[in-house]
């Protein structure tokens, strides 16, 4: 029992444990819109603005002294609800935590520069669909830039 505990523990520092905990999105092209509203239970339109940004570490990362560069990121952000396009939802704001950075393909399909990261999230409007939302989490959470 003990080597296999051992081995998980060396995985777990090997891999890393970036993406723990943050909010993960499918994200879809405008072009992809009905597929988008098919495929959730609530969609809504909104316009985000970010809280915060924080460095998404994986485990050898934080354990580095030399706090490197970070390769990841996730921020806090504010919707503010324009329009419900589907679906029951009563909250005018919702707060998002830790949204994790697009990645490559991502941004290719919300047309934004990977370099840009969260640009996509402050203040441009967005259309989100998701099938659940409490505590700040959504289950199935769908992103799309119109």
């Amino acid at each position: 029992m003990k080597p296999k505990f051992l081995l998980c523990l060396a995985l777990i520092f090997l891999v890393g444990c970036h993406g723990i905990g943050t909010q993960r999105f499918t994200a879809f092209a405008p072009t992809q819109s009905q597929e988008l509203e098919t495929s959730s239970h609530i969609v809504l339109d909104v316009v985000p603005e970010i809280k915060t940004v924080k460095a998404d570490y994986n485990l050898h990362e934080n354990l580095s002294m030399l706090a490197p560069i970070p390769k990841h990121w996730k921020a806090d952000v504010t919707l503010t609800v324009e329009r419900i396009v589907k679906g029951d939802f009563t909250e005018k704001t919702i707060e998002l935590h830790d949204l994790r950075s697009p990645t490559r393909e991502q941004a290719d399909l919300l047309g934004i520069s990977p370099a840009a990261m969260f640009s996509f999230t402050n203040k441009t409007p967005l259309r989100i669909g998701f099938d659940d939302y409490s505590d700040g989490r959504f289950k199935n959470l769908k992103i799309m830039k119109p």
